[in-house]
C-alpha cells in the first residue's frame, strides 16, 4: 500500500502553478493508493461548483491535472475545517484510486466554527484494499501547547471514533516536533500509535519542515511534523521525505512524507 501525505500551503507558495504540476508529475508516477492533503484552500469568494467545493478548489485543480493521465482514476473528498488568511476555506482531503465504503468528516477539536483557526476538521475515509477494509484519516492538529485546546484530546477523539477492528492510519500534520519536543511526541504514541518512520525497514532524517513557517515563528531548526502513524503493527518497507529539494522539487512550506507498507 502506498501512502502521501502533504501539507500543501495552498494558494500561498510562489510559482504555485509550477509546483502544483510537480506534485500531479509525482502522483502519476508513484501511483498512490491514498494521498493525504492538508490546507487545502479555496478562495470564500469563488464560484460555487458543488455544495461544497469552489473552482479554485486546490484538490479539484490538481485532481484534473491527474485524472486525465492515470488509467485508474482518482476520487477528491473534501472537507472544510475553517477560514485561513481571512479569504479561504482551508480545509483537508483525500485523493484515492481505491473503493470507498464510508466518508466520515468530523471536528476533532473544542472549537466547531469555521472562523476560529482552532477548529480542526478531520477527513476520514473507510477504503478497501485487497479485501481488507482501512479506516484513513486526514489530520491538521493544534500545536500540544495551544491555548484552548488538549492536543492529545484531540488525536484521542481520532483514535476513538469508531469501534471497528480495521486499520486505522493517521497521516498529516500533526504540529509536533518530535526533535525537540519528544515528550509531547511520545504523548501522542502512547495512546496506542505507532509511527511508521520508527518501523520502516528503510528511512531518511524524517525531517518534513526545515524553517520557521507560520504557528513555528521563530523555530528555524529542522523540524518533524508530518507522520503516518497506524493503530496496528504492520511491515512497513519505507519512509521516505519528499518534495524536499532532493526526492523531488520543494513544492510547499512542509515536506512530503512516502510511506509503502504491506497489510
Amino acid at each position: 500500500m502506498k501512502l502521501l501525505t502533504l501539507n500543501t500551503h495552498a494558494w500561498l507558495e510562489d510559482n504555485q502553478a509550477e509546483k502544483m504540476d510537480v506534485i500531479a508529475e509525482t502522483i502519476v508516477e508513484k501511483g498512490y493508493d491514498i494521498i493525504a492533503l492538508q490546507e487545502v484552500n479555496q478562495l470564500i469568494s469563488s464560484p460555487v461548483i458543488s455544495q461544497a467545493l469552489k473552482q479554485d478548489n486546490y484538490g479539484v485543480v490538481l485532481l484534473n491535472k491527474i485524472n486525465p493521465r492515470v488509467r485508474q482514476k482518482y476520487s477528491l473528498f473534501w472537507s472544510n475545517s475553517h477560514i485561513g488568511y481571512d479569504k479561504y476555506d482551508e480545509g483537508i482531503a483525500f485523493l484515492t484510486k481505491l473503493p470507498v465504503y464510508e466518508v466520515d468528516a468530523f471536528y476533532c477539536s473544542q472549537h466547531q466554527c469555521a472562523d476560529s483557526i482552532l477548529s480542526r476538521k478531520i477527513l476520514g475515509l473507510t477504503v478497501e484494499y485487497q479485501g481488507q477494509l482501512v479506516d484513513c484519516y486526514s489530520c491538521h492538529i493544534n500545536l500540544p501547547n495551544c491555548e484552548g485546546e488538549d492536543q492529545l484530546d484531540n488525536i484521542r477523539t481520532i483514535v476513538e471514533r469508531n469501534q471497528s477492528q480495521n486499520l486505522k492510519i493517521l497521516m498529516g500534520d500533526f504540529n509536533t516536533d518530535a526533535i525537540s519536543d519528544p515528550v509531547s511526541y511520545q504523548k501522542i504514541k502512547c495512546l496506542g500509535l505507532l509511527d511508521t518512520f520508527d518501523i520502516a525497514e528503510q528511512k531518511d532524517s524524517g525531517i518534513t519542515v526545515e524553517k520557521a513557517i507560520d504557528g513555528w515563528n521563530g523555530h528555524s531548526e529542522e523540524k518533524r511534523l508530518d507522520y503516518i502513524f497506524l493503530n496496528q503493527p504492520k511491515q512497513v518497507l519505507s519512509s521516505q521525505v519528499i518534495f524536499n529539494g532532493k526526492n523531488k522539487p520543494v513544492v510547499s512550506d512542509h515536506f512530503g512524507l512516502d510511506v509503502e507498507l504491506i497489510l
